[in-house]
């Protein structure tokens, strides 16, 4: 079996991804790609703030609600006149009085905790929004930088896909399909040269029975990395 056009449109294929592995590894890429992830994290954040802080606020209105009922409980009871009313009915209104003070002053409690709540988010949507800023424009920058770096790089890829083209047209079909099956970034060179008696790619020893089989069909596929096996001139 002559493989020699596989193995020149496979050092050509070699090109191609390096080239793909350089644009895959760009670290404009990395800064872009994580510094929109910080974004969309910022933008969900920014929400779910908005939620909590309605719920606070709907809290401290409430509260301010309960607050300002017992405050005139506790008005409304000071401006009673006491001379007409017996010890019994000026107990009830000591027992009352007592409550809605202490009413008032569990309310004021949760009121200040509410307002220290209100305030801790706004810090933190002002932050969250800070760092949505300060992701976006990296995002930009660095996106704008990976989209030039790809620019310069992706007419050479092209050219050499091209060539790839021409170069099929006079290669065996079986030999080019089991290549295109196997052909993916972490797994090349698909085919390899027999290195002594062990394969090239992993470097596994092959039996005498394999060997021989390898001699007969020209190719052998690797029991252990599955690469094809050929044997040089």
């Amino acid at each position: 079996m002559d493989i020699k056009k596989i193995l020149e449109y496979q050092d050509k294929d070699k090109k191609v991804i390096n080239l793909e592995r350089k644009l895959s590894s760009s670290e404009d890429l990395k800064i872009y790609q994580s510094m929109l992830n910080v974004a969309k994290d910022a933008q969900a954040r920014s929400a779910n703030l908005d939620k909590n802080a309605e719920d606070v606020i709907n809290e401290y209105n409430s509260l301010k609600k309960a607050f300002e009922d017992n405050q005139n409980i506790l008005d409304n009871l000071e401006k009673r006149d006491l001379k007409n009313l017996d010890e019994k009915a000026i107990q009830e209104i000591k027992e009352i009085t007592n409550k809605v003070v202490s009413n008032l002053n569990y309310l004021e409690k949760k009121i200040m905790a509410q307002a220290d709540s209100v305030k801790k988010i706004l810090d933190e949507f002002d932050n969250t929004k800070k760092r949505y800023g300060v992701a976006k424009a990296k995002h930009a920058d660095h996106k704008q930088k990976y989209e030039l770096e790809k620019q310069k790089l992706e007419p050479e890829i092209q050219k050499i896909q091209a060539e790839l083209k021409e170069l099929e047209k006079g290669i065996d079909k079986e030999l080019l399909t089991r290549y295109k099956a196997k052909r993916t970034d972490k797994f090349f060179p698909i085919f390899v040269p027999l290195r002594g008696a062990s394969c090239g790619g992993c470097m596994m020893e092959l039996s005498k029975a394999q060997i021989e089989k390898l001699k007969k069909n020209g190719i052998l596929e690797c029991e252990n990395c599955r690469r094809y096996i050929y044997l040089e001139d």
